[in-house]
């Protein structure tokens, strides 16, 4: 099997496995975003790590082991969502963020029955009518077999250029120009024009580079 066809069967197997196909499966993946306008740039890491429960104290700790037996470790609050009963011995689900420095841990999930997806809050990609917005996230997910990798950028601002088919230039925060070449796949939610202000959606990985959506959003 090839290397390309090995990497593709790495990441179909993460995504029947947050389905929850495979509840024995260790799984790893992080998340950097960094977002520009409007207000003060931030930048967000968000965690999930899918193991056994190590030890468990409700309000207070939680250790998981996750891929090649790598325990993390955790504190929590009150503030934490459980969803359902933790006991040590078996998987869990724990998702955490890191916002501008800050690590909180917001969600455990424990799936006797097989892996149950929960959702982590992501940073908004829709700014206020007027305002526009450049947000930049990396995926990387660890998990028997190769690594999984995925990029994804998002740019709220105004056409500056446009070519059906072929690419689109897009004037976001600080006047920066942002320019994608563009093919039959992508999504048109409108008509879209020079002048307009649209909200363009990329995605960078292992399956190919493409913009994915674009549409128009309000002035």
């Amino acid at each position: 099997m090839s290397k390309r066809m090995i990497g593709i069967a790495a990441a179909a197997c993460f995504l029947v496995g947050s389905a929850g196909a495979f509840a024995q499966t260790t799984v790893h993946t992080e998340s950097k975003t960094k977002q520009t306008g409007p207000g003060p740039d931030t930048k967000v890491k968000t965690e999930s790590v899918v193991g056994t429960v190590k030890e468990y104290e409700a309000g207070k700790k939680i250790k998981v082991s996750g891929p090649n037996d790598k325990v993390y470790s955790f504190d929590l609050d009150e503030a934490v969502q459980v969803d359902g009963a933790v006991t040590v011995g078996q998987m869990a689900k724990v998702e955490w963020t890191k916002v501008n420095g800050q690590e909180k841990v917001t969600v455990i999930a424990p799936f006797a029955l097989g892996l149950r997806s929960s959702t982590v809050k992501s940073p908004k990609t829709m700014p206020a009518a007027g305002h526009d917005l450049h947000m930049k996230s990396e995926t990387t997910t660890h998990q028997p077999g190769p690594n999984v990798k995925t990029k994804t950028e998002v740019v709220v601002g105004t056409v500056k250029e446009f070519e059906a088919g072929k690419k689109i230039k897009v004037t976001g925060p600080n006047g920066k120009d942002y320019s994608f070449d563009l093919d039959g796949a992508v999504t048109m939610n409108g008509v879209v024009a020079v002048g307009q202000r649209v909200k363009v959606e990329y995605t960078k990985g292992d399956l190919g580079n493409h913009v994915t959506v674009v549409s128009l959003v309000k002035k």
